[in-house]
């Protein structure tokens, strides 16, 4: 073999190596369980090691498997918290982009991601908000997908709304928003009425939702997110080329901090368009707060 035929197998046997590799990285067995502390000022000591798991982005769709999504369940559960939170993008029905719209809601693909996530429950609750994916499929799905979660799983929808929670006596607030891209979206009217010490935690798909905090100067101790899939195709020293984030890398995964303000921004569970996550493996989430 001559050293241009070298160059062009090597290279296409590289290839094929990563694309496998990055599809094995979607499958159920790689789902890796992030456990995170997060230390939030003032925090009352009863909330101390108060225990949030969080879910996102599952994509129920052909290239997301039941499996995958059950094992995200399955991961949160055996770390018993005390509520979990889901983040949206329940399933890939529409993308907007390219030709406008690519694929239609299909409702076996909802009916499967609720299956896998069947065995979720926490002595204080499933919240839920809403993604991009999720309101692009239309009105409609977004009716059945939020009263099939309820019915099924007893999820309470957090759209542009609060709710107080109690743990050993001490309270702190839940919020939540329609996707940051959507004209519903309001911040605002999920702040109203909210005690000024209260211990506030933001659930929103988007963590663009930072840019609104900032602008209102709303008190937010803790925001969770998905939405940047952590990049899925993940580029050494480079991170994701195109994130669809106006803060670019900044809040693609992991912890950020924002002076007293946190967020944290999943890795999520499923993929968009390709079966394939390379140096991002899927993620299911508990954090702690401390």
């Amino acid at each position: 073999m001559n050293r241009r035929d070298f160059l062009k197998y090597g290279l296409r046997g590289l290839v094929a190596a990563g694309l496998g590799k990055g599809f094995y990285n979607t499958t159920g067995a790689q789902v890796e369980l992030v456990r995170v502390s997060v230390s939030l000022k003032h925090l009352p000591a009863p909330l101390q090691g108060l225990k949030i798991g969080l879910l996102t982005d599952f994509h129920s769709s052909f290239i997301v498997s039941k499996d995958t999504i059950a094992t995200a369940g399955r991961l949160i559960m055996s770390e018993q918290p005390d509520l979990i939170v889901l983040t949206g993008d329940y399933i890939s029905g529409s993308t907007k982009f390219l030709s406008g719209s690519i694929g239609t809601f299909k409702h076996e693909y909802l009916t499967r991601c609720i299956a896998a996530l069947s065995p979720l429950k926490a002595p204080l609750g499933i919240y839920g908000v809403l993604g991009n994916h999720d309101f692009w499929s239309g009105p409609e799905a977004v009716k059945t997908i939020c009263e099939a979660f309820t019915q099924r799983l007893g999820v309470a929808w957090l759209r542009n709304r609060s709710v107080e929670l109690t743990k050993g006596g001490s309270a702190f607030h839940l919020l939540g928003v329609d996707d940051y891209w959507e004209g519903s979206c309001s911040l605002s009217a999920a702040c109203k009425g909210l005690p000024k010490d209260a211990v506030r935690i933001l659930l929103s798909h988007n963590p663009d939702i930072n840019d609104e905090i900032a602008i209102m100067r709303q008190r937010i101790d803790l925001v969770l997110s998905g939405h940047t899939h952590g990049g899925q195709v993940v580029m050494p020293f480079l991170g994701q080329p195109v994130i669809p984030s106006k803060f670019g890398q900044k809040y693609r995964a992991g912890l950020v901090s924002d002076g007293d303000r946190h967020t944290y921004t999943s890795r999520g569970v499923g993929c968009l368009l390709a079966p394939v996550r390379l140096n991002c493996l899927p993620e299911a989430t508990v954090l702690t707060l401390t």
